[in-house]
């Protein structure tokens, strides 16, 4: 075991695919979304065989990503409690926040990590989902300070966070959005304090009691800031299984993929959608962990389309088990936190 100040590399980068045994699926799932369903041509803008960037072999428990300007690449595991990093074209991955395989509540240790970001000064910022607070790196330091959740413990005041799931920053990284999932609400936090502060509920009645409609929130997991949609928040309901666009300052959202409540796997609905992305022309992606897939939202579409994943769980290279989270880098290359696979899988811009 390594030791807490101690910077070790401890993870492999494939140089290969990924095995082609497939694991035996827990259900069927049949898919029936098309290319034409989603006014897509057949040719799909990615390649749908992965390459395994960090393989089963590292005992993987991805579940978030985050790519920074220089296509550096972190990732977060929730069983092992530590946060690493893989540089462009590196061959190993390193530890940066956490301890690897050690969980604890103090300055240097993380209980079930859950997501990451970092700053343009290299702070890192974790969501320390079992000790119901966010920690804050400063640039090169291993003993962070408590932003957000400052108690450590559960509960929907609003100095407490309850198993928060995701998180999102604006553009100047002066506020932190938070997916407050036990709680059902968003809270936005300031990123500068150094001991703690109240947040605000900017989404979700905050009272903790889940719902399906226009004005609540179930079981947020992720979240997106939105600067060039009216500085509004992309939200993923897990439980609900549905994303919902919340402008800032309104008191309801509009519902942009899913159907409320309702979990299936056709072209118009979500199953635990699990992560939300959106890039430069205004399309939305959809990590779903139960229909193990990434599907693609054209814009200001309902119907989506399959890009990654064959809507059964497996470890084949065309396969995803359980996806929950995922990144894009400078070049749209897609990369998909296949967590049931133990794995991170890379798939290539076409």
């Amino acid at each position: 075991m390594m030791s807490t100040g101690e910077r070790s590399t401890i993870l492999m980068l494939a140089t290969t695919k990924s095995s082609t045994t497939t694991a035996e699926p827990e259900s069927t799932t049949t898919i029936t979304t098309t290319t034409e369903e989603a006014g897509l041509s057949s040719n799909l803008p990615w390649s749908t065989t992965g390459i395994a960037l960090l393989s089963a072999l590292t005992r993987l428990s991805c579940t978030r990503l985050f790519i920074d300007s220089d296509d550096t690449l972190y990732g977060v595991d929730k069983d092992r409690h530590y946060v690493w990093k893989l540089s462009k074209n590196a061959k190993y991955a390193t530890v940066v926040a956490g301890v690897h395989e050690s969980i604890g509540s103090n300055s240097v240790k993380l209980n079930y990590s859950e997501d990451v970001y970092v700053d343009r000064h290299g702070s890192i910022y974790v969501l320390d989902t079992n000790n119901h607070r966010v920690q804050k790196f400063m640039n090169g330091t291993t003993h962070a300070i408590t932003i957000a959740g400052l108690t450590g413990s559960g509960g929907c005041s609003l100095n407490q966070l309850y198993y928060p799931r995701g998180f999102a920053f604006d553009p100047t990284d002066t506020f932190m959005y938070i997916a407050d999932r036990s709680c059902h609400r968003v809270v936005r936090f300031l990123t500068n304090s150094t001991s703690g502060t109240d947040g605000i509920v900017v989404a979700g009645t905050g009272t903790g009691i889940p719902d399906n409609t226009n004005e609540t929130l179930n079981g947020p997991w992720s979240i997106r800031y939105l600067s060039s949609i009216h500085y509004g928040l992309l939200i993923v309901n897990h439980n609900g299984h549905s994303v919902i666009r919340w402008p800032l300052g309104a008191t309801s959202g509009t519902f942009v993929a899913g159907l409320p409540g309702i979990s299936c796997s056709n072209s118009t609905c979500l199953f635990e959608p699990a992560d939300v992305r959106i890039d430069d022309n205004l399309n939305m992606y959809v990590v779903e962990q139960k229909n193990h897939r990434v599907q693609m939202f054209c814009k200001d579409s309902n119907v989506s389309v399959t890009v990654v994943g064959n809507g059964t769980p497996g470890n084949s290279p065309t396969q995803l088990d359980g996806p929950r989270g995922m990144a894009f880098d400078s070049e749209m290359n897609m990369y998909v936190c296949d967590t049931g696979s133990k794995r991170v899988q890379k798939f290539l811009k076409r």
